[in-house]
């Protein structure tokens, strides 16, 4: 089963898009922070990825890499939740834009939005 990869410093942020995840019954991973995310990473390819641009640790592109270096037979589909696409922001998604296939929401995203993109990459606990 390949889960889908969460990773969001904002606490109710996470919690919120992890309940939308456990209530549809989807395989995921949690982390709060990039490092957590490799760590949990670790014999795991991912259906998905959704992350938030600005991490506290790492800017979310490096993460990005760091996840597809880990696992360099895969593509990884990712959603970069973003801000208001500041200066700062803008320089992430043109660093991982290049990457891979990206999908920007912004924050918060609305709950359809998240179904829709759990229903298309999830895979659901048997």
């Amino acid at each position: 089963m390949n889960p889908i990869l969460v990773v969001n410093n904002d606490s109710s942020l996470l919690a919120e898009m992890t309940t939308v995840l456990r209530d549809g019954g989807y395989f995921h991973l949690a982390a709060s922070s990039g490092e957590q995310a490799l760590t949990m990473a670790s014999g795991y390819d991912f259906s998905l990825v959704i992350l938030d641009l600005k991490l506290a640790d790492m800017d979310g592109d490096e993460l990005y890499e760091k996840l597809l270096k880990s696992e360099s037979h895969y593509t990884l589909p990712v959603v970069a939740l973003v801000d208001s696409l500041d200066a700062e922001e803008v320089e992430v998604v043109n660093r991982l834009l290049p990457q891979g296939q990206v999908t920007l929401l912004s924050k918060p995203p609305k709950k359809e939005w998240l179904d829709d993109l759990f229903a298309r990459y999830g895979e659901k606990k048997g």
